[in-house]
């Protein structure tokens, strides 16, 4: 499936962009991203758990799943999933969410005629349709077990971090450094490697 979308993100880069990867999709990396990434980093790591705390005292506990990880002591198992979640996952989900459907959004939005009172309310639209779409796209990790009030909420604020991150710098570059910490330290927790 990877493989499949990476092929989509190349055909929609020929088709309807310049070609080029690294201009379509604000894949650049500059320096002035180390001050950005920290920031979104620790939102995710010291606010998420707040606003999951939120969540289930709102909705109520369902029980289930901690982690949509799958814990296994045979590297045929937990090699692929870390390639996956670490390195897969991050790069095609911030492609398709932050380099594509975002801006798409924002754009459509702004209509021909953008002012700046609009742009904003169109940045931040464009953020949290994305956000939700990005989060729902999650969800049937539920049939697995996984709770689904935290599931929803967690990757709901972190579709609205890595999505304020890609509007800030116009380029998805840092959130996708971001999103690949963030699944690590996830992937890294539940092998019991953090605390």
């Amino acid at each position: 499936m990877p493989v499949l979308i990476t092929g989509w993100i190349v055909v929609v880069s020929r088709k309807w962009g310049t070609g080029n990867l690294i201009r379509d999709y604000g894949l650049s990396f500059r320096w002035i991203d180390l001050l950005g990434i920290p920031v979104a980093f620790a939102a995710i790591w010291y606010i998420e758990p707040i606003v999951v705390f939120i969540a289930l005292m709102i909705f109520g506990d369902p029980g289930g799943l901690e982690t949509n990880v799958v814990v296994s002591p045979e590297p045929a198992v937990w090699l692929p999933e870390l390639i996956l979640a670490v390195v897969a996952a991050p790069f095609i989900e911030e492609v398709v969410f932050r380099g594509m459907l975002q801006p798409s959004l924002k754009r459509w939005f702004d209509g021909e005629w953008p002012d700046p009172d609009r742009s904003v309310r169109a940045t931040n639209g464009a953020v949290l349709i994305t956000a939700v779409i990005f989060c729902s796209l999650h969800l049937p990790q539920i049939i697995g077990g996984v709770n689904g009030v935290s599931l929803a909420a967690s990757t709901l604020f972190a579709g609205i971090v890595f999505g304020t991150l890609a509007m800030a710098t116009r380029r998805t570059a840092p959130s996708i450094v971001v999103h690949a910490a963030s699944n690590l330290v996830a992937t890294a927790g539940a092998y019991g490697l953090m605390g």
